[in-house]
């Protein structure tokens, strides 16, 4: 009997589970779930060693969980169980195995390495016998990629179902596995995502269930929808959602305590839908430009989502209220609540910014409340929530969206009253808001055009940390739409001196939304708005640029924090300050190191991120 795993004096497990082998990152070996993969909500699965025993044959390869099938009108799915059993043979094994003895290849098996366990799987060709899906790109019976892929890339952004290692168990119903499966189905290319389309919407429209499930169906489905850039069909699929979820009352306290939710992870799940609906409304009508706000009027008494980590390991502590989050402001010592808590927080003041900006008069104090708003909540974060990356690198998805959402509504509130012209190629006002009428200021155009301006490199600085936008929540692809925007509406009244920073961002913005167009059409319409504006902006600037780029000089005098230095503006926009520039080698400054644009330090109370 070989000897048994034992962990390292080092502290380090000889054993490491795809995921973390997958990036790279230490594991600690728990099973059946590691740490990390606890704290992500992401399938732990493990491959047994081949060390020291003689290397078995593709065909008779052990896979390491044991699958759950549901079959949904001739696709057959299966999700996996975190539980691991090397010893066990699954059933697609045991096929494997009796068709290799026998000498003959199953039609519809393939062969997955180790290092291939956790990634998509297809076949092409004619090789997929019933299971096909279109004439190409056939998707293998034993294959669980889809709902694989929709608790990888889009559960963490939208976090309504249960946890990824009870999805099986679970069991929903055909037409909420369908939207998942039409979700999941975006992440792969060669995915006939229409198709998967049809059939949930057919599915959705003719299915006379009235429940919870339902409404997370197609609540689901419209942010779908929404990320594909059809709007009129995410407004329909939302306001069926919310119609329904209203006349179940699953706005009342009492609904997650009622026998639609069977267990406390279920009561989680009915508490973060409601919420969640409260804030797709308030995102969607950014771009709807719609102003009900049925979610927004109801008193909220549903209490407050959870951390993710507990909801994950099925350990839901008793739920707080809104209104203990609100006394929060007057406790001695930091009160800490869940991150969805904050997100939630956020999203009411973006709304308020929404309803002030569409108002024809307003009180200047009324404005002044917004602006306060943006600024407490900030304020009064905890500690722990001021990042937004752990020790690990483990993104916290629902802290990133509360801060890029702060940002947003920032940017929408102090952008129509700045001096700051829109530099879209073509009239459309989807990503850069239009004033309506004269709108009440409280500071002079001036500092408005500063603090959108800040509030865009804040956008710009988190997204750098966390780049990967197709793993973020769609809502954000407005935001760094407008992001890329005002750099660009701010680098033709700074100076030269600071173009390549205001250029980086833009360049930035860009390529995340390039990346993310693969996935969704709304990506794609951002990216060629800001694209065509930016060629229309940038062009001349970097010809320039790039005709003598060793010719910048930088001034031998610099004070850090030192006045600001005039520019060619007529608008008199803040110039650049030389932070620190002159502890550089005066023979590697010029050439390498650009002027920094301003020092924004007095209109942000976020705290520079700590790359040291």
């Amino acid at each position: 009997m070989p000897p048994k795993r034992v962990t390292k004096e080092n502290g380090l497990a000889s054993l490491a589970c795809t995921e973390c082998r997958k990036q790279h990152l230490k594991c600690d070996a728990n099973k059946p779930t590691c740490s990390r993969c606890l704290h992500n909500g992401l399938l732990c699965q493990y491959i047994p060693s081949r060390r020291g025993g003689r290397r078995k044959t593709r065909s008779s390869s052990v896979y390491p969980q044991t699958p759950v099938s549901n079959n949904i009108d001739g696709i057959q799915n299966t999700y996996h169980s975190t539980a691991t059993i090397p010893q066990m043979h699954t059933p697609a094994q045991t096929m494997s195995d009796n068709a290799s003895s026998q000498g003959v290849a199953h039609p519809n098996l393939i062969d997955i390495s180790a290092d291939q366990l956790s990634q998509p799987v297809m076949l092409t060709g004619n090789g997929a016998g019933q299971n096909s899906v279109g004439q190409t790109g056939a998707f293998v019976s034993q294959d669980d990629r889809l709902p694989r892929l929709y608790y990888e890339n889009f559960h963490a952004a939208h976090p309504i179902l249960v946890p990824s290692n009870l999805y099986g168990d679970r069991n929903y119903p055909k037409y909420l596995q369908l939207v998942v499966n039409f979700i999941g189905s975006h992440y792969i290319q060669s995915s006939p995502s229409q198709q998967y389309k049809e059939r949930v919407a057919a599915e959705l429209t003719s299915n006379p269930d009235q429940s919870s499930s339902m409404v997370q169906a197609w609540l689901l489905y419209s942010i779908a929808l929404y990320a594909r850039g059809e709007f009129q069909e995410a407004q329909d699929a939302f306001t069926r959602s919310v119609d329904l979820a209203l006349q179940l009352g699953m706005h009342r306290w009492t609904f997650a305590s009622s026998p639609q939710a069977e267990s406390p992870i279920e009561a989680e799940s009915m508490r973060r839908t409601w919420w969640e609906l409260y804030v797709t409304e308030i995102f969607m009508a950014i771009l709807l430009k719609t102003t009900s706000f049925r979610c927004s009027t109801v008193p909220p008494e549903v209490a407050l989502p959870c951390e993710e980590s507990a909801y994950t390991c099925g350990d839901v502590p008793k739920p707080r209220s809104m209104l203990e989050f609100k006394r929060r402001i007057f406790a001695a010592e930091d009160d800490i609540f869940s991150s969805f808590s904050y997100r939630i927080e956020a999203t009411m003041i973006l709304c308020r910014v929404l309803v002030l900006n569409r108002l024809r008069d307003c009180h200047r104090d009324h404005l002044q409340a917004v602006e306060n708003a943006l600024v407490s909540w900030i304020n009064h974060l905890p500690s722990g929530k001021l990042e937004i990356v752990d020790s690990y690198g483990n993104v916290d998805e629902m802290m990133f969206q509360a801060h890029l959402t702060i940002s947003y509504a920032a940017m929408l509130l102090h952008l129509p009253r700045s001096d700051l012209q829109p530099v879209l190629s073509q009239p459309d006002d989807r990503f850069w808001p239009a004033a309506s009428g004269q709108l009440s200021s409280t500071f002079t155009r001036f500092v408005h055009s500063i603090k959108a301006t800040e509030a865009s490199r804040r956008v710009s600085d988190s997204i750098s940390v966390c780049p990967n936008v197709q793993k973020h929540t769609p809502f954000i692809i407005p935001a760094l739409a407008l992001c890329g925007m005002i750099q660009l509406a701010i680098s033709t009244n700074h100076s030269e001196d600071c173009f390549d920073h205001h250029c980086n961002r833009v360049t930035l913005i860009l390529g995340c939304l390039k990346s993310t167009k693969r996935t969704w059409g709304l990506a794609e319409s951002a990216f060629h708005c800001l694209r065509s504006s930016s060629a229309d902006v940038l062009s001349c600037s970097i010809e320039k640029w790039n005709a003598e780029p060793l010719s910048r000089l930088i001034p031998s005098e610099s004070t850090p924090n030192g006045p600001e230095r005039p520019t060619h503006s007529s608008r008199g926009m803040m110039g650049g300050l030389l932070e620190g520039q002159d502890m550089l080698p005066p023979e590697l400054a010029p050439p390498f190191i650009d002027p920094t644009c301003y020092n924004a330090s007095f209109f942000s109370v976020v705290p520079d991120f700590d790359i040291n």
